[in-house]
């Protein structure tokens, strides 16, 4: 088996040409022979996504320190709250007069364009999630900040350079910057649009582009895309009312990721439309917007439920999508809401490929009168971490698979029977058994010593684990997601969390734990 990363993260320098090709943890090219790393904030950005846990890279002139300071987090939401703020700063720090902010805006934008790539980088969920979730952000902030981070994600998978999206993120923070005062009065007012308000949003795309001139903006795709989001390929657009090809993809993918964001949030006067029925009114009725971009990309890359869509099951439970599936109509949610219409403790995780946890319809924001905790969904917090640590403590981590029984003593070889193992089982094939690190009630971590089977883990097949001690099963049959792969020496480590587990499993799992405490 070859290896799938040539270097350990460690290795790689600064200014040095890398000699064989990089991959990130998920296997995907990183960095192809002959690349030379720039600066320390870079080499930190690979070796992250390497899987290498970030360490504080040392001030310099070019280290861009302040910015690494901020975003180096164990916490993507504080990374959220980090780019809610920034964003703020920029569009009214120039709207209260500051002039020295003037000098400093396109370099402010191009950080702050890096922070949302980071933070799709960290997690493209939690991404959709929090941008789309978050009630309390002024909507002059909220609405630029999703529209860019779904500009971000469709522009990868358009594979889009890093730099070249940037470009596209820098129109979408920044298109409607000529009305900030106006965006807001709006989503508060309760009447339709008056013929001034009309007026003004016909002109907006102009005035945009004069005021960041004005702010030193000379990047074309950039004012380019931000004069031309109201266009539409069929000539019924503003300000000038051009067709086809004379509008820029990039244009393009903020027109539609724009019309689809404003859609799907709360305005006072007009009814919020859901997510599934702003994706068809999109994608099905207005193909006149559609050329380069196609609607299926966006359907692809968002779902027919988004992370953070509200959403209800059909078992009667409220929950809220944690991470898009397998299949677009069939996402990962957490339950929140018990159908006996009670919060649950903890969410419950649950898979709507089951007939009982199948999405029965949606909740809009309006109809959300209960507080929804980001970092408990997508677990995350200081709550969450206390409670992973002191289960750690709990877990017990097995002896080297590799090693031969010969190697153990009589003792040694009772200690590790007695400790937990995993059957996997796919679709088709027989069931593989593998070490189990650690387990807690939520999930495990396993050393998959087969390529081809941690392969097929990652395939649309449905897989199951048992879970085995002293070879009788502990319980059997549950269904799982992967949550991170990473290579060893002996195969690969893979953290998995359990879906829809019954609390009759979970009590197993606990007693389980508790005996291990006690030896």
């Amino acid at each position: 088996m070859e290896p799938m990363i040539t270097y350990m993260a460690d290795e790689l320098e600064v200014g040095v040409p890398i000699t064989n090709p990089v991959f990130d943890i998920d296997g995907r090219l990183l960095l192809s022979p002959g690349y030379v790393i720039k600066d320390a904030y870079e080499l930190y950005r690979v070796r992250r996504q390497m899987g290498h846990t970030p360490v504080k890279i040392a001030e310099g002139p070019h280290n861009r320190p302040d910015r690494v300071t901020d975003i180096q987090r164990s916490n993507p939401f504080e990374t959220f709250r980090l780019i809610q703020k920034r964003m703020d700063g920029l569009l009214f720090a120039e709207n209260n007069g500051d002039v020295d902010f003037a000098d400093d805006f396109p370099k402010r934008v191009d950080e702050l364009c890096g922070l949302i790539q980071e933070l799709c980088d960290e997690d493209e969920d939690i991404a959709l999630g929090a941008a789309f979730l978050d009630k309390d952000m002024r909507y002059a902030i909220q609405h630029p900040i999703h529209v860019a981070v779904i500009c971000e994600i469709i522009a990868k998978d358009m594979e889009y350079s890093q730099e070249d999206r940037k470009q596209i993120l820098a129109a979408a923070l920044t298109m409607n910057i000529s009305m900030l005062e106006l965006q807001e009065e709006l989503h508060s007012q309760s009447t339709p649009l008056s013929k001034d308000q009309k007026l003004i949003i016909s002109g907006h795309p102009i005035a945009d582009v004069r005021l960041l001139q004005k702010l030193g903006v000379a990047d074309e795709v950039w004012l380019t895309a931000v004069l031309q989001h109201h266009e539409s390929i069929d000539g019924s657009g503003y300000p000038h009312n051009i067709r086809g090809s004379d509008i820029t993809v990039q244009s393009q993918i903020i027109s539609l990721t724009d019309a689809y964001t404003a859609m799907t949030s709360s305005r006072a006067w007009r009814a919020t439309v859901p997510a599934n029925e702003a994706m068809q009114k999109i994608f099905m009725s207005n193909t006149q917007k559609l050329t380069s971009v196609s609607g299926g990309l966006f359907v692809r890359n968002l779902g027919i439920y988004p992370p953070g869509t509200v959403v209800r099951l059909q078992n009667g439970e409220i929950a809220v999508v944690k991470q898009r599936g397998n299949k677009i109509d069939h996402p990962v949610v957490q339950a929140i809401i018990t159908p006996a219409g009670t919060l649950y403790y903890r969410p419950q995780l649950r898979d709507t490929e089951n007939e009982e946890f199948k999405i029965v319809g949606l909740l809009n924001k309006k109809q959300i009168n209960f507080g929804i905790s980001n970092e408990m969904i997508w677990g995350y917090g200081d709550d969450i971490r206390s409670d992973a640590d002191e289960r750690r403590h709990q877990r017990l981590p097995i002896s080297d698979p590799t090693e031969s029984a010969a190697q153990r003593t009589r003792n040694e070889r009772e200690e590790i029977e007695s400790r937990c193992w995993a059957d996997i089982s796919t679709e088709g094939n027989d069931p593989v058994r593998v070490a189990v690190l650690n387990i807690s009630i939520s999930g495990c971590r396993l050393q998959i010593p087969s390529e081809s089977l941690c392969n097929a883990l990652k395939g649309d097949r449905p897989c199951h684990l048992s879970l085995i001690v002293r070879d009788i099963p502990l319980i059997t049959g549950i269904k799982f997601i992967i949550k991170n792969v990473t290579n060893a020496d002996h195969g690969c480590l893979v953290g998995i969390e359990f879906v829809n587990m019954p609390d009759k499993h979970r009590i197993k799992i606990e007693a389980y734990l508790e005996s291990l405490n006690k030896q």
